[in-house]
């Protein structure tokens, strides 16, 4: 995903980040480079309880920084 591309766009349209996302790490990037939302998909069929994890893992990383909004993730977080 390209974080010019979202900056530009802004906040008026959602981007939703989808492939590759394996990992709550994945999805921190993702989330990091400017998307509203992230889909988890075949990562699913090798791991079922992947998107628990995932969820767990932002809801995680947010706890340990303050966050209150998964809007909040950014570049510089």
């Amino acid at each position: 995903m390209d974080r010019e591309l979202c900056g530009e766009l802004g906040p008026a349209v959602p981007v939703v980040a989808m492939g590759g996302i394996a990992s709550a790490e994945d999805a921190i990037e993702f989330l990091a480079a400017g998307a509203t939302a992230v889909q988890v998909g075949s990562a699913t069929f090798v791991r079922p309880p992947v998107m628990l994890e995932v969820v767990e893992g932002i809801a995680g990383y947010m706890a340990g920084r303050g966050m209150a909004e998964v809007g909040e993730i950014s570049i510089r977080s």
